[in-house]
């Protein structure tokens, strides 16, 4: 066998960085309804140390949305990946540079073929409900996300690509692929590789999504939908106890009242900050603001289904009508970059195809050429808590509505918009950040490209393209991966199924009071160091 062996070196605090998936959207909107959901019986896993929890403080933090439920395997927006990664350990995990280290897993080898991977677990490490975490427990989790009748979401992202899973003892599980993938690690790392109590998955699989059990840091103690979720500290965390007691998210939609809180000390930590309190909070010494560039571009999908839109030409017309230079320097005062390609230059697999030209008369002749008639309605949704991505959509309504078409924008409640995306009669372009949770472009290829995928929202189809991706994932050598996703990024250029605008930054600005915070390029932060100076 090829050895790719790694061992527990590097001590808890670089075992515990990670980043939690998603999908490729930016969060969930608010619940209109309230939904009291207590956490299940920890008493177990919760004895010692209590008098030093008591002592930390808990943190506060204003998120833009509220999650929509607690189930890993089954998961798709942001938020609620982000929260199930403070409650849910994997057997591997990413540092802060996005490198592969432990978690639940010590060491693991894989066959020279990379069909089989042999893992080598942690021991003594339970579950907040004290039941054991072994070889028995990864092995029950991973045949549930294996079994395409549970229908579960992220069954497309890593569950199909698996054969088998085995236990050999309590320490030792082997995964038995059904084709070789060059980002198998990366797939495990992220949120679809949770592991979950088995006791949950065999007495209660429908309330996972209420009531989360796994092996990580915080454990649920209430959610109340839609107004705000609390975590509280899991004492007996096998990576060491938390330096916080606990963490409340509070679901804050306006951009100016987050900031609010966190001047007035409401709370600690807000996301998405506005550009226009950028400067004056990083000038205040009592806050902090975290600034750098993520693997999200953000991009309007194009329905390749609906006339005129079936039509190369009038794809690359609505290209060729936006200027990302005003976009990027006027509407976000250069703090994002011009999207040169679909995925990021963050993401193992980029490569610079090139911005679409910003030429009006040219996209006005192509769409003479299809018979566009002027006049004709295009409608474009927007989940209404991505709110980075508002701006450009108004920007592109406005574009359009000059070359001639009556685009309508049309902000929607996050549940409602991915029912929206379900059906393709509904909408013409939607709104959307493509962003590789796993730092590799396999998985964001495969969901958003291949015809045969779910999350495929622009319907694109070309066969070509299919067979470069699906190559470019069963390739092990990172040479032969990378030809194939450049080429299949050329192609899906000329295309057009997409509008890519921008690569994206993240604000986010906490109280100077608090520390170990860990960013990752992939839109995720690790909380598992933070703590109060």
């Amino acid at each position: 066998m090829r050895r790719n062996l790694f061992k527990n070196k590097l001590g808890i605090a670089l075992i515990a960085l990670s980043l939690f998936a998603a999908g490729c959207g930016n969060g969930s909107g608010a619940n209109s309804t309230t939904n009291t959901t207590a956490s299940p019986d920890t008493a177990s896993s919760s004895a010692g140390g209590a008098s030093d929890t008591a002592a930390a403080k808990s943190l506060t933090i204003a998120l833009t949305g509220d999650a929509i439920g607690f189930d890993p395997q089954n998961a798709t927006d942001s938020i609620s990946s982000f929260i199930n990664y403070q409650i849910y350990d994997r057997l591997v995990t990413f540092n802060d540079k996005l490198e592969i280290v432990p978690q639940l897993a010590e060491s693991w080898e894989a066959s020279a073929d990379g069909k089989t991977w042999t893992f080598q677990l942690r021991q003594n490490v339970t579950f907040q409900d004290g039941t054991p975490f072994n070889a028995e427990a990864v092995k029950t989790n991973f045949e549930r996300l294996i079994n395409p009748d549970k229908k579960l979401s992220q069954y497309a992202t890593l569950g199909q690509f698996i054969e088998s899973v085995s236990a050999n003892g309590d320490s030792e599980v082997i995964f038995q692929l059904k084709e070789p993938q060059g980002a198998f690690l990366n797939n495990i790392a992220v949120t679809s590789g949770s592991i979950i109590s088995p006791k949950s998955i065999q007495e209660d699989e429908a309330g996972i999504a209420k009531k989360p059990v796994g092996t990580g840091p915080f454990k649920l103690k209430s959610w109340s939908s839609g107004n705000e979720i609390v975590l509280e500290a899991n004492e007996q965390y096998w990576g060491g106890k938390p330096g916080v007691s606990g963490i409340t998210f509070k679901t804050v939609t306006e951009n100016a009242a987050r900031v609010i809180m966190l001047e007035s000390g409401e709370a600690d930590l807000i996301d998405k900050v506005p550009g226009t309190d950028i400067e004056r909070l990083s000038n205040d010494s009592q806050f902090t603001v975290n600034t750098r560039s993520t693997n999200r571009v953000g991009y309007i999908g194009i329905n390749t289904k609906h006339a005129p839109l079936d039509n190369v030409k009038v794809r690359n017309a609505l290209n060729l009508a936006i200027n990302r230079e005003t976009l990027v320097n006027k509407l976000y005062e250069g703090r994002v970059e011009v999207a040169t390609s679909f995925i990021s230059k963050n993401s193992f697999g980029y490569t610079d195809v090139g911005a679409y030209a910003y030429d009006v008369e040219a996209a006005k002749k192509l769409l003479q050429e299809a018979g566009v008639k002027e006049g004709t309605t295009l409608r474009i949704v927007l989940a209404a808590n991505a709110v980075q991505d508002r701006p450009a959509a108004e920007f592109v309504q406005n574009s359009l509505q000059q070359l001639g078409f009556k685009a309508e924008l049309q902000v929607l409640e996050l549940a409602s918009y991915l029912d929206v995306l379900k059906n393709p009669d509904s909408y013409d372009l939607f709104v959307r950040g493509a962003s590789s949770v796993t730092g590799d472009g396999d998985a964001l290829l495969r969901d958003s490209f291949l015809s045969t995928s779910k999350s495929n929202y622009a319907f694109y189809t070309n066969p070509k393209v299919d067979e470069l991706i699906l190559a470019g994932g069963q390739a092990l050598d990172k040479a032969e991966r990378q030809k194939n996703y450049s080429e299949a990024l050329q192609l899906i250029k000329a295309d057009a199924p997409w509008i890519p605008l921008y690569e994206d930054t993240v604000q986010i600005a906490y109280s100077s009071k608090i520390e170990g915070i860990t960013f990752l390029p992939s839109l995720l932060w690790d909380l598992r160091g933070v703590k109060f100076k």
